[in-house]
């Protein structure tokens, strides 16, 4: 038997993805649906963010944004048939969610898209183009 050394972020996913498992418990106590996972990434041009919200309608669907973050909240709903007397097992959320989504640089939000398909729903950004400075000698006095 060999000894492995102790590594604390040997497991760091598994630390983050139990944190984000513990900050949806007030939302599951409380009748609401966990926040969407999301990927947040920058293409040469754009900022674009991914969240998926399995069995939510399109319509249901709510999406703001600012120069700086992107509000996606929303419900998803049982259906009408479905009676909690006659089920052997319930396993999936039903309620109101909401997330707020930082974006890592500015953002041009007036010309931001969205697109949703197969339960993912897919926002793309142009981002700010950086100022370029301008440099100026000054007089000292």
């Amino acid at each position: 038997m060999s000894l492995v050394p102790w590594n604390p972020f040997r497991d760091i996913d598994n630390i983050s993805r139990e944190m984000s498992h513990f900050f949806d418990m007030p939302a599951r106590l409380f009748g609401g649906m966990p926040s969407p996972r999301v990927d947040v990434y920058e293409t040469e041009s754009d900022v674009v963010v991914q969240a998926e919200i399995p069995g939510v309608s399109k319509e249901d669907l709510n999406l703001y944004i600012d120069e700086n973050s992107i509000k996606l909240s929303g419900q998803t709903k049982k259906e009408k048939e479905f009676k909690d007397e006659n089920a052997y097992r319930t396993e999936r959320n039903y309620g109101h969610f909401s997330r707020t989504i930082p974006l890592p640089v500015e953002v041009k939000s007036e010309q931001a898209k969205a697109e949703y398909k197969d339960g993912v729903i897919t926002i793309t950004v142009p981002k700010v183009e950086p100022s370029k400075s301008k440099v100026r000698k000054i007089d000292i006095q």
